[in-house]
């Protein structure tokens, strides 16, 4: 279809990505992605040091709800995907934690399993780009 992006898809989640990044003389990261009303769910995303993701990895399989999203903590933030507007439209957000100028780390997003908070019979994340600061 032309569309530019990386897309994640699948009801039971787990799916993940790493990238490199190195800090920049602010420390913040953006991530843009798209947001729908309908087939798009959530996704974790977390800096750290290790490629594979560690053991906070472990949370992509879990289900998550507006509470649980809420309540993650060292770093883990929850990207939502939806929203009731009849459109699909890219949304930015600047991560919590920084990183240090010239800091290599990994940046890490993976898909959560179909939730409450999802419209439609798909479960997807898009991932339009980052940038850093």
């Amino acid at each position: 279809k032309d569309k530019f992006g990386l897309i994640a898809d699948g009801v039971s989640g787990g799916q993940h990505i790493s990238l490199q990044i190195t800090g920049g003389k602010l420390g913040l990261v953006e991530i843009t992605y798209v947001i729908s009303y309908e087939n798009f769910g959530l996704a974790l995303v977390w800096v750290d040091d290790n490629r594979d993701g560690g053991a906070t990895r472990s949370h992509c399989g879990n289900r998550l709800t507006k509470k649980s999203c809420k309540n993650f903590h060292r770093g883990v933030q929850c990207l939502v995907g939806t929203w009731k507007e009849p459109a699909s439209v890219p949304t930015v957000t600047i991560l919590q934690n920084r990183i240090e100028d010239e800091t290599t780390k990994f940046l890490h997003i993976c898909l959560t399993p179909i939730s409450e908070l999802r419209k439609g019979e798909e479960n997807k994340f898009k991932l339009l780009g980052t940038r850093v600061y």
